[in-house]
């Protein structure tokens, strides 16, 4: 058995650190800013964002598990895996997603922990978009992707998603006549 680099392994773990950041720091922003706007309290914020990390998390990694758990099986049952043939790794993709998706979380969530709601909501946004534009950038070290092009679909298309969490935190606070930031 070989020894593999260290870029090896990141190349290997590729789709887990991606899809786990990218969606933890869309999924927190888009419900935070939701709810910050649609409740305007800290307490429900900084519990709402606790929650969601750690249930989206656990989500997230047992989801991991269990899809390349199958697609190593099927892969097993249909193309009898030639010996030697490098083979997937359920936990690991389950530690690695799990690890990145906690990480990301906390990025959008932070400034809440030290701002009032409404201080917090711009930071929080720009923290998010500078660290999915940084995702980007890296990602595209690895698959030779232009730089900028690549932090730029990253944060813009993520960050689109995010909008729809605040837009609905905007109509449900609306519409109970909760005045909104």
């Amino acid at each position: 058995m070989s020894k593999k680099s260290f870029r090896h392994e990141i190349v290997e773990s590729m789709r887990e650190i991606i899809f786990g950041l990218e969606d933890s720091l869309v999924s927190t922003l888009g419900a935070i800013t939701g709810i910050a706007v649609g409740a305007h309290s800290t307490y429900i914020v900084i519990l709402s964002g606790l929650v969601l990390i750690a249930a989206e998390g656990m989500s997230m990694a047992a989801g991991s598990y269990l899809s390349s758990k199958s697609a190593e099986q099927a892969e097993d049952v249909f193309h009898k895996r030639k010996r030697g043939r490098e083979k997937v790794r359920p936990v690991r993709s389950a530690v690695v997603m799990g690890v990145f998706y906690f990480a990301g979380g906390f990025i959008p969530l932070a400034p809440y922990f030290y701002l009032s709601v409404d201080d917090a909501l711009a930071p929080s946004v720009i923290f998010t978009a500078l660290s999915l534009f940084a995702l980007g950038v890296w990602a595209a070290h690895y698959t030779k992707r232009s730089k900028f092009k690549s932090g730029m679909e990253m944060a813009g298309v993520s960050l689109a998603a995010a909008l729809v969490g605040y837009l609905i935190g905007r109509a449900v606070a609306s519409y109970f006549g909760v005045d909104v930031v």
